[in-house]
């Protein structure tokens, strides 16, 4: 079921649809969005890391433990192009190793850039936005690492292979995560018919 007033699962997206989304942000949510899909991060992990979390060599982004729901520190590699971008950021923005990448600019805070990373309440009410004007209903920030999981599973990753991504401490709690289409399940399981004899 679809997320609908803050109940059920988010919605899971196409690459088009986040495409899409990306293209109807600022510059900032665009690569805090595109960081959420590649890294299947959550929202609270994301909107928070620092320059120091990137690796431009590697190209790996480290989740620090304080920030993660299971208080243990998560490595995972980022979309080139993805981190790229993101450099481009910190170095137009002048940001220093402790700064946030994804800063407050709000007028009315006295916070310098890099000072005081935004709120997750905030980039929930961007990309919320953003979804509507799209035309993507029951969408949350939930939707970028729900959807990136997915996509992971129906290109033949295997569940562990996922959970090395997600973060996830057991297979139960990802399987929540993954969305499975009924239609597309049972197209699959008629074709086999055609192989099987009786």
């Amino acid at each position: 079921m679809s997320k609908t007033n803050r109940s059920g699962q988010s919605t899971v997206i196409n690459q088009k649809q986040l495409e899409q989304l990306c293209s109807n942000l600022t510059e900032k949510y665009s690569l805090l969005a595109q960081l959420m899909y590649f890294s299947a991060g959550r929202v609270s992990e994301i909107s928070t890391i620092k320059v120091r979390n990137l690796n431009f060599t590697s190209g790996w982004l480290t989740i620090e433990k304080g920030n993660t729901k299971t208080k243990q520190t998560r490595q995972v590699p980022i979309h080139p192009s993805t981190l790229e971008h993101l450099k481009q950021w910190i170095n137009t923005n002048e940001l220093n190793n402790d700064d946030y990448i994804f800063f407050t600019d709000s007028r009315n805070t006295t916070f310098k850039k890099g000072e005081k990373s935004v709120s997750v309440q905030g980039v929930d009410q961007k990309l919320r936005h953003a979804f509507d004007f799209i035309g993507v209903q029951g969408a949350s920030t939930h939707t970028m690492r729900r959807s990136r999981l997915t996509h992971l599973l129906k290109g033949g990753w295997d569940l562990r292979e996922i959970m090395m991504i997600s973060g996830h401490k057991t297979l139960a709690s990802l399987q929540q995560y993954l969305h499975v289409d009924q239609t597309e399940v049972f197209k699959k399981y008629q074709q086999l018919f055609a192989s099987e004899l009786i």
